[in-house]
This record gives structure tokens, sequence and C-alpha cells, in this order.
């Protein structure tokens, strides 16, 4: 049988609880989460109450997903299993079902999360398409200059980044250089400044971007996705180690 908890140890304890699993329940961003995931695993294991910490076990593995659709559940799980404790005035062991309560978006952790980052609206809706096409990929947050950029990627960790050149605040030369010394991920630079053979997409390589896709000068065709569809999304294939799609060339 369990080991009785000290009454006054619960009743300190549990409201502080209650109000970080609500806060992990309702957390905006996956930064946030995990703020959230960390107070309580520290909470836990201050506390002594070793079903939580068990509870909590699931939660990396949420934090991965796209949109983590699995926290909401699990932060309602933490509440009512710390309830439970109280109510029963000893640690229980955690329940099975709320273990890990996302099986559903499952198909979805497979594919290949990516970031778009241009200042053009209209080029960042275009990359994301072309991107959204496939099957292989979602977008998973866009920015509109490198800073922007730099604070999603350390936020969601996509697994590619479509990155822009010509940017106002940081430009995509500076991002590169700032991702390169702890970014994650691969980096496909898709600009008109930096086309293939020029002295910027040559400093992109050297910077760590796995591929260089030219882009009209100037150009908001409505058709840039049927012209340049085909090499962005090759090269987005290309620098995740995915095959090329069926039937394209090179």
């Amino acid at each position: 049988m369990a080991e009785p908890l000290d009454p006054e140890l619960l009743e300190a304890f549990l409201p502080e609880w209650l109000d970080g699993a609500v806060a992990l329940a309702t957390a905006a961003t996956p930064a946030e989460a995990q703020r959230m995931v960390d107070r309580l695993r520290a909470m836990a294991a201050a506390f002594g109450i070793s079903s939580l910490t068990r509870l909590l076990e699931p939660a990396a593995a949420l934090l991965e997903e796209p949109g983590v659709p699995g926290i909401p559940a699990l932060g309602e799980a933490l509440a009512h299993h710390a309830e439970a404790i109280a109510a029963a005035g000893h640690d229980l062991p955690p329940p099975e079902a709320a273990a890990p309560p996302a099986a559903e978006p499952a198909p979805s952790t497979a594919r290949i999360r990516a970031l778009v980052v241009d200042d053009s609206a209209m080029m960042r809706r275009l990359v994301r398409e072309t991107l959204s096409a496939d099957a292989d990929f979602a977008v998973v947050g866009e920015a509109a200059d490198g800073r922007a950029a730099l604070g999603l990627m350390a936020e969601l960790k996509p697994d590619l980044t479509m990155l822009d050149i010509e940017m106002p605040v940081l430009d995509g030369i500076g991002t590169l250089r700032e991702w390169a010394l702890a970014g994650h991920g691969a980096v496909v630079i898709v600009s008109s400044a930096a086309r293939p053979g020029t002295e910027l997409a040559v400093l992109a390589r050297r910077l760590g971007a796995a591929a260089v896709v030219g882009k009209p000068s100037g150009a908001f065709s409505p058709d840039l996705r049927d012209r340049q569809g085909d090499a962005i999304l090759r090269a987005a294939r290309r620098a995740v180690g995915l095959p090329a799609p069926l039937g394209a060339e090179g």
C-alpha cells in the first residue's frame, strides 16, 4: 500500500499543480507548453509524487508533433490525477489511458515540417502551396524577415526552411550565419538575388544551405508555381533526403 502523503504538503501542492496543468492544457505555443512541462516536472520531483512524473513522460514526444495536439489532453490528465491523489491522500498508479493521448495525429508526424520565410506574402503563399501539394510536407510556420524566422526556427524546430535572401530586419545571409551556429534542419534558398552560380549562391552554400533555387526577378506572376514549382519541390525533397518527385528530371 502506498505511503500516505502529508496533508499539509498536498494542500500546498494541489492549487499550484492545477494552475500549471491548466496553463499547459491552454498553452498557445510549443515553447510555452515546454516551459509548463519543465515547471510541472520540477514540481512533481520536488514533492516526490512519482506517478505525476511518469504521466509527464510522453510530453517530449507530444511536443514534437505539429501543433502539439496531444498537449491539452495531457494537461487535463495531469489535473485529474492530482485531484485523485489529493482525495486518496497517497500516490496512485497513473491511469493507462492518459499515457500517450495522441494516436490520431500519428500519420502527420512522419511528414517533413517546413518553415517558409519571405518578405513577400505572395511568394510565401506560392512556396507554401507548392510544398503543401506534396503529401510528404507540412508547412508549420511562415515569417516575413530573418529575425522572425530565427525565432520560429528555435520554437518550431522545422526539418526544412525555405529562405529568401532580400528581406528587412535581417536578410537571408544574416539568417544563415546565425542558423549555422545552432540551427535545426536543412535550409533551401529561394531567391532572385542568389541564383545558382552567383557569388551570393556560393556564399549561401558555404554557410550550409542545402540548395539554391532562383525565382523570377520582381515577379508576382500567378503562374510562378507552374514555372518554378518543380524546381522548388525538387530542391526541398533533395535537401531532406527524399527521392525526387515522380516524373521529375534531375
